[in-house]
C-alpha cells in the first residue's frame, strides 16, 4: 500500500479521489497505526495533518503510540505526544514493560517508553522497578541510564529487596559500586 511504501504523493492522490485516511482494515488498524509501526515520520505527519486520530485503537487495543513504542521509533513517539497521544496502559502494564526491557538490556525500549511519558520508576506487580531488573541481570549501561533518569536505588519491592540487594546477591560488583554511589 501507499502507506507501507511511504508514498505521500500517492496518499494525497488517493485522498483527492475521496479515500478515507482514517479507514480501518479487518484488525481495525488505521493507516496511522501502520505508518507508526514502520516509523515513517513523513507519512505520520501527512496523516496527522489530514485528520488521523492519535487515539484510535485497533482490535488488539493498540494505539498508534503503542505501535511506535513497540518498534522503537523515537521521532514518531515524540510527534504523537505533541499531537496529544498518551499511554493507555495501566501502571502495572507500564511497570511490566519497563522491567522486561531492563531485564533484556533493551535501552531503546526504555527510551521509547520514557519518550511516551512512562515514569521509569513505575514498579511492576511485585514492586520491582526497572532498576531491580537491570541490577539483577548485570546491565551496567541500563543501570547508569536509570539512575541518571531519577530511578531510586533505594526502592524496595514487596519483599523489601532493593536493587543493591539484588546486585550483591548476584555478585555483580560493578553494579554494586554504581548503586552504592547513587544519590537517590
Amino acid at each position: 500500500s501507499a502507506v507501507e511504501k511511504g508514498d505521500t504523493d500517492k496518499i494525497a492522490e488517493l485522498k483527492g479521489y475521496g479515500a478515507d485516511l482514517t479507514a480501518t482494515n479487518s484488525d481495525k488498524r488505521t493507516p496511522l497505526h501502520i505508518a507508526c509501526s514502520l516509523g515513517n515520520i513523513k507519512v505520520v505527519k501527512y496523516l496527522l495533518l489530514n485528520g488521523a486520530s492519535v487515539h484510535m485503537k485497533d482490535r488488539f487495543d493498540q494505539t498508534p503510540l503503542l505501535d511506535a513504542i513497540k518498534s522503537d521509533h523515537h521521532e514518531v513517539i515524540k510527534l504523537l505526544k505533541r499531537c496529544g497521544a498518551h499511554l493507555t496502559l495501566t501502571p502495572n502494564q507500564i511497570g511490566c514493560q519497563l522491567c522486561r526491557a531492563a531485564s533484556y538490556g533493551n535501552m531503546k525500549r526504555l527510551q521509547s517508553l520514557q519518550a511516551a511519558g512512562a515514569n521509569l520508576s513505575q514498579p511492576d506487580i511485585s514492586g520491582r522497578t526497572s532498576l531491580h531488573l537491570a541490577a539483577m541481570h548485570n546491565h551496567e549501561e541500563i543501570v547508569k541510564f536509570l539512575l541518571a533518569s531519577g530511578v531510586s536505588a533505594k526502592s524496595k519491592d514487596l519483599m523489601g529487596i532493593t536493587p543493591l540487594d539484588m546486585a550483591e546477591k548476584m555478585n555483580h560488583t560493578e553494579i554494586v559500586k554504581l548503586l552504592k554511589s547513587a544519590k537517590q
